[in-house]
């Protein structure tokens, strides 16, 4: 991206976030902006806070201390006039939420219902939608991931590529501004990958605001503007695809980045498409 956006123009961004769990730092730190219509992935080993960061960036973790904006507005807590902070009702928090979409490593969806009632399910219950007009929206998004066959079926008869595209939809029914994606293929088995990433692909196409933890660096390569590097609760280096990817200043990027050469003779900047 050309230029530095105006704090105004950012779909979502952290200061100084910090979150402890116990006696463990998890994130140390964290200052993060993402404009609107930007797409972001998240790499970094495991343990390095990655998830931890997207569950504060939606207020299901507050964080420690650090501040988080959605637009202008702050998250989970108000300031008085002397510019102290103070929590916001557990109600104005969930309005703030409902601006955030997010799509876990688990599906979680409901077992007792169908496709099409898990996706409407949100738009009843939190959208306050009429029936019919709840069910429409829930078609509509089945539809844009592919599932116009499976509307009917239930969770138990759906694979887990297409139970994940159902939990695509149930987000992007919501037409949230921004989607928090937590390794969303990882529970996935290798056949059945490619078909989340292809929606994925599809909603960055449009644009959409998104955040993607992932380790499918061919997918970070092709698809995101901006890839950022995470290990020890701490952003180690970010930057565009062709600078993280193939050319990184940190040695703990180039580490890691390893794991994923082609080891037919590929030097350690070379990153292996996978998962498409």
């Amino acid at each position: 991206m050309n230029g530095k956006p105006s704090p105004g123009s950012y779909a979502i961004r952290c200061e100084k976030v910090c979150k402890r769990l116990g006696k463990n730092q998890v994130l140390d730190g964290i200052d993060l902006a993402v404009a609107s219509g930007e797409v972001v992935s998240i790499l970094g080993p495991s343990g390095s806070g990655k998830s931890t960061l997207l569950r504060c960036l939606n207020w299901l973790s507050p964080p420690s201390s650090g501040r988080v904006w959605i637009g202008d507005d702050l998250l989970g807590i108000k300031l008085d006039t002397h510019g102290n902070p103070h929590a916001l009702s557990n109600s104005a928090i969930r309005l703030q939420r409902s601006r955030i979409g997010m799509v876990f490593q688990s599906f979680n969806l409901w077992p007792h219902m169908t496709a099409l009632e898990n996706v409407m399910e949100g738009l009843l219950s939190v959208r306050r939608l009429p029936p019919a007009d709840a069910r429409a929206k829930a078609d509509q998004a089945l539809r844009a991931v592919g599932l116009a066959d499976k509307l009917d079926g239930y969770p138990a008869n759906l694979s887990g590529g297409q139970q994940q595209r159902v939990a695509i939809a149930r987000t992007i029914a919501m037409a949230p501004e921004i989607i928090l994606f937590d390794e969303p293929t990882s529970a996935l088995d290798p056949e059945l990958v490619g078909e989340v990433l292809a929606v994925i692909r599809d909603l960055a196409e449009r644009p959409t605001t998104m955040i993607v933890v992932t380790h499918e660096i061919g997918f970070a390569d092709d698809v995101c503007d901006r890839v950022v590097f995470m290990d020890q609760g701490i952003i180690v280096e970010q930057g565009p695809p062709s600078q993280i990817l193939h050319a990184p200043t940190e040695e703990r990027t180039r580490r890691f980045l390893g794991r994923f050469t082609d080891r037919r003779g590929a030097g350690t900047n070379s990153v292996a498409a996978r998962g498409y």
